[in-house]
């Protein structure tokens, strides 16, 4: 069942999977048929677990020539995993016949997701910069592109929206995108239009407020299109509304020392399962009933 407007949301954490052990950050996480995906910073696995009780891990899928992974999302009419990495390249696994291409190259994107379309959006980075201080700044593009490889549609964010980390696409023909890190002015969920205009917009400057947000890596929309945020710097998952308003905590975290996990880095909402599987720093992923 999923989340209503109409009433909070139930959470219930039923499981904690274990993906790596040296602590590595979880850059992506998704969900196919009755599978979960799973890539990590620094790994060319792909790490498989079933999406029900005991959540097994199953064998890995090793890609070779991936370095850096991002993200990770799937289609599931063409049963096809995408992959972002920091060579430029975004590898596609068709999970049925184990076959592994480099679906793009020379575009550096650092996130992607499937519309019910199968379109793939993948938020592209430019105008990268790096200060004396060894801080990158960025903008970025929406990149949308048919199971073919062939670019549909090139989106420009807005000027302001500065360091985005994530992207979805609506059924409205626009697009939920995330931004903002350390000491940059604003961290904020927007939702803009196929012209990059920012049409509606939830945070502002970074803080713990009910309004604000800090750092927040990921977005996800559940079936209602609602958008799920993982507000890293704030160590819990927040949703929100169609009208990016009315702010609720699904879930938070408030470790004692640091072993504990912390910082959700990725967020990916399960229809099939009506589950939500959170990624994080520590290596670890989090899986919640929302009823």
């Amino acid at each position: 069942m999923c989340v209503t407007d109409e009433r909070p949301p139930r959470v219930r954490r039923v499981a904690r999977l274990s993906v790596s052990e040296d602590e590595t950050i979880i850059a992506g996480v998704t969900s196919l048929g009755d599978r979960i995906y799973v890539v990590c910073k620094m790994s060319n696995v792909i790490a498989v677990f079933t999406s029900h009780q005991p959540f097994r891990r199953l064998q890995d899928i090793v890609v070779h020539g991936l370095l850096y992974p991002f993200d990770i999302a799937a289609s599931a009419s063409t049963s096809c995993l995408y992959v972002p990495a920091l060579s430029g390249s975004v590898w596609r696994v068709n999970v049925d016949s184990g076959a592994v291409v480099q679906w793009l190259s020379g575009v550096p994107a650092i996130a992607v997701s499937v519309t019910s379309e199968d379109r793939i959006v993948l938020l592209v980075t430019i105008d990268s910069q790096r200060d004396d201080d060894g801080r990158w700044t960025w903008r970025g593009e929406v990149h949308v592109c048919s199971p073919e490889a062939v670019t549909e549609a090139i989106v420009k964010l807005s000027p302001d929206i500065t360091l985005p980390w994530s992207v979805v696409m609506t059924t409205r023909k626009t697009f939920v995108v995330s931004h903002g890190l350390e000491e940059h002015v604003m961290h904020r969920v927007c939702e803009v239009d196929m012209t990059g205009r920012v049409l509606k917009s939830f945070g502002s400057t970074p803080g713990y407020g009910v309004g604000q947000l800090n750092a927040p890596f990921c977005v996800s929309l559940d079936d209602k299109e609602r958008v799920i945020v993982a507000d890293f710097g704030n160590n819990r998952v927040l949703l929100l509304n169609k009208q990016l308003t009315s702010p609720r905590v699904l879930a938070t975290w408030r470790p004692q020392s640091d072993d504990d996990t912390r910082f959700p880095w990725r967020v990916h909402y399960d229809s099939h399962t009506g589950s939500l599987l959170v990624g994080f720093a520590s290596g670890h992923i989090d899986i919640y009933k929302l009823n």
